[in-house]
C-alpha cells in the first residue's frame, strides 16, 4: 500500500510503515518507519495522519474470533512517526473509503461459538448421518438431500440453541476493542437489520472514524445488516455493499443467480441504512456499480459457472440495470439484458451518462452503452478483438484506455496489452493502438487489481513480468514497470521497462541475477516517477524512465 502527500511517500512492507522523502528527488532516501499491528490491507493519509488496517485473530474466552485492526499513526514528524491509538473492531476487514477527514469502514463479523460446542455440534452432526453421508453427496437424488438436511438441522439446531442462550448478548453485538483491552459495543440491536429475503448469516458493519477529531473513536452508531457482503462502492453520498447468491449457496440445491445490494447514506457519525434492492446476475466487480443522479447502475453476468445454478442461466449473457436510489426498495426502472451469451464481463467502466463493457469467452467484444435515457439503456456499439481488458479508464470524452492482454482469434493469450479505444463515434468503437510486452509470455498484477495501474496526465505506468524461450532450451525472464506514453492522435509508445534489479543485488546483499524483484506499485510526484518493488524505490525522469536519478533500498 503506497500513498504520497507530494513531499513524501508512504508505503507498508511487511509490518511496518515507512516513510521516504522524495524532495528533492536527487536526496530522496528513507526517513523514519514505525511498526504496525500487522501486514497492512489499506492505507489512508489525511493532513498529518495516517489510518493502516491489518487483521488478528484473537483467542478469548475459549473461541476465536477474527478482528480489523486500526492503528492511527501520527506522522506530524515523519522522522519518528508515532501509533498513537490502535482499535480492534469485530469482524474480517472488507474495504474503506475516505471522504476528507471522514473515514467509513466495511467489516464482517461472525458469531463464534466456544471450542467445546463444536465437538458437541460434530457428534450431533454425525449421528444425524444415518447412510455416512451419501444423503448428501453430489449424485444422491434432491429428495434424499432434502430428507437429511431436515434431519441433520432438527438434531444440530438444539445443541446450538442451548449454547447461545447461555452467551451474554454483548457477544453477539459487533464492538470495538480499545487500547486498556476494554470491549465496547458499536451497533445495538435495534441497529442490526434483517432483509426479508434469504442471505448469509453473517452481518455486514458500516463504522465510522473522524481523523479530523484529537481524539480518535470508532462510533458507537454503526449500522448493521445481516447480510453477506463480497463488493464494495462508494459515492460522494452513499456506500452500496453487495451479496451475490452464490455467498450463501449451500452446494447442493438449485439457486437463482442474484444479487442483492444495501445502501448506507454516508453522513459521518450519523451514516445509516436507507435502501435495498436486487438484480438478476453477478458482479464482476466495485466498477460493476455506479451511481449518477440519484439512480445506481449496475452491470451484471449470468451465467451457469457453479453446480446448482439453473441451467437457463447458461447462455443468458449480461446486463445493464438502472435502480432508482432515492426509493428504499430500490427499484428497477431500466433494463438492458443479454448481451455476448456465454460470455461473462471482464471490466466496465460508467462515465455519465454512458457506459463501457467488455466481455470475453474466445474474442474480446467492447460493447458502447447509451444510459442518457435511463428507463431505456441501449448497446448501440461493438468492437471485436483478440484478447480482452481487464481496466478501463475514460481518457476525456473520446478515447478509453485499456489493460489487458492479447491474444488470437483462437482464443489464446498471449501476454499483458494496454489499448487505446477511440470512442468518438459512439456507435462505431475503435482500436486506435495497442502496446504488448515484447516476449512469448506475459501478464501483470494490473489485471487484478486497480491500484498497481497509474496514469497519470499522458503517462501510464503498469506492473508486468514475463519469460521468453531461448532456443527451446532456456526460459530468460523479466519483471519490471512497463512505461508508456499516451497521445490521442498518434497513439501509444512505449518509453521504458524499469528494472529493480541492481536494487535486488544491494538489498539482497549477493548477486542478485536469476532472482527477479517483483514490481509493485508506481507513482508521479511532478515529472518525476517513482517506481516501488519488494526490493525498494527507484525515482526516474518521463524522458529517460530506464535511468535512474536516485534509488531508496529497503531492507
Amino acid at each position: 500500500m503506497v500513498k504520497t502527500d507530494g513531499e513524501f511517500i508512504y508505503l507498508t512492507k511487511s509490518d511496518r510503515l515507512r516513510i521516504v522523502s522524495s524532495w528533492p528527488v536527487e536526496d530522496s532516501q528513507e526517513v523514519g518507519s514505525v511498526e504496525l499491528s500487522g501486514s497492512s490491507s489499506d492505507l489512508f493519509l489525511h493532513d498529518d495522519k495516517i489510518l493502516a488496517y491489518s487483521h488478528r485473530y484473537v483467542d478469548d474466552d475459549e473461541r476465536w474470533r477474527t478482528v480489523t485492526v486500526v492503528d492511527v499513526i501520527d506522522v506530524s514528524d515523519r522522522t519518528k512517526p508515532e501509533v498513537i491509538t490502535t482499535k480492534q473492531i469485530d469482524g474480517r476487514f472488507v474495504s474503506a473509503r475516505r471522504i476528507g477527514g471522514d473515514v467509513y469502514t466495511v467489516t464482517q463479523p461472525t458469531i463464534t461459538l466456544p471450542y467445546d460446542v463444536h465437538e458437541e455440534i460434530w457428534d450431533a452432526y454425525a449421528s444425524a448421518d444415518i447412510d455416512n453421508g451419501y444423503s448428501l453427496s453430489w449424485n444422491a437424488s434432491a429428495l434424499r438431500q432434502e430428507t437429511a438436511r431436515r434431519t441433520r438441522e432438527r438434531t444440530v439446531r438444539p445443541v446450538i440453541e442451548r449454547r447461545l442462550a447461555q452467551m451474554p448478548m454483548t457477544d453477539f453485538l459487533p464492538s470495538v476493542t480499545h487500547e486498556d483491552g476494554t470491549r465496547e459495543p458499536i451497533a445495538d440491536c435495534t441497529d442490526i437489520l434483517h432483509s426479508r429475503d434469504v442471505s448469509n448469516p453473517g452481518l455486514t458493519v458500516v463504522s465510522h472514524i473522524d481523523l479530523n477529531r484529537p481524539k480518535t473513536r470508532v462510533s458507537g452508531d454503526a449500522t448493521a445488516v445481516m447480510a453477506g457482503t463480497a463488493t464494495v462502492y462508494a459515492s460522494q453520498r452513499s456506500m452500496y455493499v453487495a451479496q451475490s447468491s452464490f455467498s450463501w449457496w449451500d452446494g447442493f440445491s438449485s439457486i437463482d443467480q442474484v444479487t442483492r445490494f444495501h445502501q448506507f447514506t454516508l453522513d459521518g457519525e450519523n451514516t445509516a441504512y436507507t435502501a435495498s434492492g436486487m438484480v438478476d446476475g453477478f458482479l464482476h466487480n466495485q466498477f460493476s456499480m455506479s451511481e449518477h443522479e440519484g439512480l445506481l447502475r449496475v452491470a451484471t453476468t449470468n451465467q451457469n459457472q457453479w453446480w446448482g445454478s439453473d441451467e437457463q442461466n447458461a447462455k443468458e449473457g449480461n446486463n445493464i440495470f438502472v435502480l432508482d436510489a432515492e426509493t428504499p426498495d430500490m427499484p428497477i426502472i431500466g433494463e438492458l439484458r443479454g448481451l455476448a451469451p456465454g460470455e461473462r464481463i471482464y471490466s466496465t467502466r460508467f462515465q455519465a451518462d454512458r457506459a463501457f463493457m467488455v466481455t470475453f469467452v474466445q474474442i474480446d467484444p467492447l460493447f458502447t452503452i447509451d444510459l442518457s435515457h435511463p428507463t431505456e439503456p441501449k448497446a448501440v456499439g461493438e468492437l471485436k478483438i483478440p484478447g480482452y481488458s481487464a481496466y478501463l479508464q475514460a481518457i476525456g470524452e473520446d478515447h478509453v484506455l485499456g489493460v489487458g492482454m492479447d491474444g488470437d482469434w483462437d482464443g489464446r493469450l498471449s501476454g499483458v496489452a494496454i489499448s487505446l479505444f477511440d470512442v468518438s463515434d459512439f456507435s462505431e468503437p475503435e482500436q486506435q493502438d495497442q502496446l504488448t510486452l515484447e516476449c512469448d509470455y506475459s501478464s501483470s498484477s494490473a489485471l487484478w487489481d486497480h491500484h498497481a495501474i497509474m496514469v497519470h496526465n499522458d503517462t501510464i505506468a503498469i506492473p508486468a513480468y514475463g519469460y521468453s524461450w531461448d532456443d527451446g532450451y532456456g526460459v530468460g525472464y523479466a519483471s519490471g514497470l512497463m512505461v508508456a506514453s499516451i497521445d490521442t492522435e498518434s497513439g501509444l509508445d512505449q518509453t521504458g521497462f524499469i528494472d529493480h534489479t541492481d536494487l535486488a543485488a544491494e538489498v539482497w546483499g549477493y548477486d542478485a541475477d536469476g532472482y527477479t524483484p517483483q514490481m509493485l506499485r508506481s507513482l508521479m510526484i511532478e515529472d518525476t516517477l517513482f517506481s516501488i518493488s519488494n526490493v525498494g524505490i527507484v525515482a526516474s525522469s518521463l524522458e529517460a524512465p530506464e535511468e535512474p536519478i536516485a534509488s531508496v533500498p529497503l531492507h
